[in-house]
């Protein structure tokens, strides 16, 4: 949403919106074209992630982790992603949840803690030490 291309192309709308508004008498209501491009930008980037999230059965298939102290493993009805612990930049935790950030982007890969038994819980932890960068 806030890439410097989808920043210039708001910026662009709203100096629109607002040159429109100096116009004289009623050629003002052209603002509000802009104006409205500008204040439904969020909505649309908002309903074209959810469209391709929902697309994508990586991300919304049931799925199975295994994982070993080399890799990590993600096992969907008809896909396996396999990763290595050097893919991962950090382990965060809160209450509910593993979060591991991936390494070259500012996505994280966020797992249940309510999938694990308190020993697989520990033992993920274990394996999951290599991940802190250096």
């Amino acid at each position: 949403m806030f890439s410097p291309r989808t920043l210039i192309a708001l910026s662009l709308w709203l100096v629109m919106a607002v040159g429109c508004l100096l116009l004289p008498g009623d050629f003002r209501f052209f603002a509000v074209l802009p104006a409205l491009f500008f204040l439904l930008a969020p909505f649309n980037v908002y309903q074209l992630y959810a469209k391709s999230v929902d697309g994508e059965p990586q991300l919304t298939d049931e799925r199975t982790l295994e994982f070993s102290p080399t890799r990590l493993a993600f096992t969907g009805p008809d896909w396996r992603n396999e990763m290595t612990w050097k893919r991962f930049k950090r382990l965060s935790e809160d209450p509910d949840y593993f979060f591991l950030d991936l390494r070259y982007n500012s996505l994280a890969v966020v797992i249940p803690k309510g999938a694990f038994t308190p020993e697989l819980e520990q033992s993920f932890r274990e394996c999951a030490k290599s991940v802190e960068v250096s």
